[in-house]
C-alpha cells in the first residue's frame, strides 16, 4: 500500500505559515479543529452536495484512508460507477480526498466544495494540489470546478437546497497554478524532521484563516503587567512602524510623542498614553467624567446579550445562509440599587418560528422604559433592526425601535472611560473581568463547556444535528445558558463597580 507524509490539508497549512504546518506535523502540538462550528457546517454543505450529485460511491464515512484508496481505485475501474465521492489518492508523498469527482465517458470533472460564498486565492491552491495527485493517478480530468454557497439563497422550509450550491469553473486558474505548487511541495517536504521554523506573528497569522496556534503558541498572553510588548496596543500601526525602525519591544520605552499620535473618537484621548502609564504605575485609569454617564442612566437597569449562528444550510424558514439566525439570549435586571438581580433567558434551535418567539419573549422581559445595556451595540442593534424589518415581524417595529433607543454600549463606554493594566490591551468582557471585583470566570477545564460566541454557534450545530444523542444536547442546553448568562452578568459587575 502507498505511504504518504502529508496531506492537502496539510500543504494549505504551509502556505499560510511553515510554522503552523511544522506544529500539525507534529503529534504533541497539534491541536484538532473538528469541533469547530465551521467543521460542522462544512460537513452539513457538504451533505447537500452528495445529494445534489445524486447516487454514486459516497466513501466520506471511510475514515481509514488506506481502505479509501482501495474502494476509489476499484470505483475508476469499473464502467458501473459514475460518481465518487470523498475518492482517495495518493501521489508524490501526498494523500488528498476529492470531494466529488463525477465521470463523463473515459475522463473525469473534479468538483471542491467550500461551505463559503466565493472563491479565494487558497481555493485555486486546494484545487491544483488535488488536480496534481489526481492526474498522476492515471485520470483525465478534463474540467475542475469550485462548489460554493449562494449567498442570497432563501430557504422555503422545504428541503429543497438545489439553488443554494453556485459552481464556478477554475479549470485554467488550476492549470496556471501548476508549477507554483511543485515548488510549495517541495518546501512543505523540507519541513519534515527539520526543526521548528523562526517565523513571527504577523497578518499571515489571519489570513486567510484565523491560526489555531497564534494564542496557544506564538503570541501567549505575556503575564507580567510593566513589561509588556507595544503589540498589545490596540490601532498601534504607527507605534508598530515607529518600534520596529527603533527595535524597541517593550511598551514602556515607547516616547510619549509616539503614542500620542494615535487618536480615534471611539476611543479616551490619548489612550495608548492612558494605556502606557496605566501598565507603568500597575494602577487602573477611571475619566473624571465617567460620573456624568451614570447620571444618564435610567432604573431599572438590563444587561442583555445575544447569540447568533450564521446555519451555512438553513433549516428555519426565509432564512438565508449566513444571516445571523439569533437563538438565545439572556437578560439581568436590576430594579433597583438596594434589589437583587433577576435573571431572564430564551434558548431555541429550529423551531421554524424562532424568531418571533425570540422577539416575543424579549419584548415582554424588557418592557419599555429602563437602561437597557449591551457589550458591543452595533452587533445587538444589527440582530434587531434585521428582525423588525421582516414582514412576519412587522408589528415588533415600534416595540424594537423603543429597545434600540435604551441601549447603552458597555464597550464604548469602556473605551472611553476605562483601563486597567490587567486588561492587556484588551476591552472584551472577558478582559475587563480580569480588573474588576466579579465572580465570573469563562476559563473551564470542562471540554463540555462553552467559552465564547464560537463555542455557542458549536452547540447549535452539535443540538441541531439528528444524530446527536439525548443526553448531549442536554449537556450543550445547560451550558449555552450558563455561558450567554455570564456576559449579562458581568455587565452588571462592571457597572455596579463604576457605581
Amino acid at each position: 500500500m502507498k505511504k504518504y507524509s502529508l496531506t492537502k490539508t496539510l500543504i494549505l497549512s504551509g502556505i499560510q505559515c511553515p510554522k503552523k504546518l511544522w506544529f500539525e506535523l507534529d503529534p504533541e502540538q497539534r491541536i484538532k479543529t473538528e469541533d469547530k462550528a465551521l467543521f460542522w457546517l462544512g460537513n452539513r454543505f457538504n451533505d447537500v452536495v452528495r445529494k445534489h450529485y445524486g447516487e454514486g460511491l459516497d466513501l466520506s464515512n471511510i475514515k481509514d484512508n488506506e481502505l479509501a484508496l482501495v474502494k476509489t481505485k476499484e470505483a475508476i475501474e469499473t464502467d458501473d460507477i459514475q460518481v465518487i465521492y470523498e475518492g482517495a489518492f495518493v501521489y508524490d508523498d501526498i494523500l488528498i480526498r476529492a470531494d466529488v469527482l463525477i465521470r463523463k465517458q473515459h475522463q473525469w470533472i473534479m468538483l471542491e466544495a467550500k461551505a463559503s460564498t466565493n472563491l479565494k486565492e487558497i481555493n485555486i491552491s486546494d484545487v491544483a494540489i488535488q488536480n496534481h495527485v489526481v492526474k498522476h493517478n492515471g485520470l483525465e480530468l478534463v474540467q475542475n470546478k469550485l462548489i460554493y454557497i449562494n449567498k442570497e439563497f432563501v430557504y422555503q422550509g422545504d428541503h429543497n437546497y438545489a439553488d443554494l450550491i453556485v459552481e464556478q469553473d477554475i479549470t485554467e486558474e488550476v492549470i496556471n497554478k501548476d508549477k507554483e505548487i511543485l515548488e510549495l511541495i517541495q518546501r512543505c517536504k523540507a519541513l519534515i524532521n527539520r526543526p521548528c521554523p523562526a517565523i513571527e506573528v504577523g497578518a499571515h497569522c489571519k489570513t486567510p484563516y484565523p491560526c489555531q496556534y497564534f494564542d496557544r503558541i506564538c503570541s501567549p498572553a505575556k503575564q507580567d503587567i510593566q513589561n509588556v510588548t507595544y503589540k498589545i496596543l490596540p490601532y498601534g500601526n504607527k507605534v508598530e512602524d515607529y518600534c520596529k525602525k527603533n527595535n524597541i519591544e517593550l511598551l514602556k520605552d515607547v516616547p510619549k510623542e509616539v503614542l500620542l499620535q494615535n487618536s480615534r473618537k471611539d476611543y479616551a484621548d490619548n489612550f495608548h498614553y492612558i494605556i502606557q502609564q496605566a501598565h507603568l504605575k500597575n494602577t487602573a485609569w477611571i475619566h473624571p467624567d465617567l460620573k456624568d454617564n451614570v447620571k444618564t442612566w435610567v432604573w431599572p437597569y438590563y444587561f442583555m446579550d445575544f447569540e447568533t449562528v450564521q446555519q451555512g444550510v438553513p433549516k428555519i424558514k426565509n432564512t438565508k445562509p449566513f444571516e445571523q439566525l439569533p437563538f438565545q439570549w439572556s437578560v439581568h435586571k436590576w430594579s433597583q440599587p438596594d434589589q437583587a438581580l433577576q435573571e431572564f433567558s430564551f434558548l431555541d434551535f429550529e423551531h421554524q418560528d424562532i424568531e418571533l418567539h425570540f422577539l416575543q419573549k424579549l419584548v415582554e422581559t424588557l418592557g419599555d422604559k429602563g437602561t437597557i445595556f449591551v457589550h458591543n451595540h452595533p452587533f445587538e442593534k444589527g440582530v434587531l433592526n434585521r428582525l423588525k424589518e421582516k414582514p412576519n415581524l412587522s408589528s415588533f417595529a415600534t416595540p424594537v425601535a423603543n429597545i434600540i433607543d435604551r441601549i447603552v454600549d458597555t464597550l464604548a463606554l469602556t473605551r472611553k472611560n476605562f483601563y486597567a493594566p490587567e486588561m492587556m490591551g484588551g476591552y472584551s468582557l472577558k478582559k475587563i473581568i480580569k480588573a474588576i471585583p466579579t465572580n465570573i470566570t469563562y476559563e473551564s477545564d470542562d471540554k463540555n463547556s462553552v467559552s465564547d460566541g464560537g463555542g455557542a454557534q458549536l452547540a447549535w450545530f452539535k443540538c441541531t444535528d439528528p444524530k446527536t444523542k439525548p443526553e448531549e444536547k442536554e449537556i450543550q442546553q445547560r451550558e449555552l445558558i450558563k455561558y450567554c448568562s455570564k456576559d449579562t452578568e458581568a455587565m452588571y459587575d462592571l457597572i455596579k463597580f463604576w457605581m
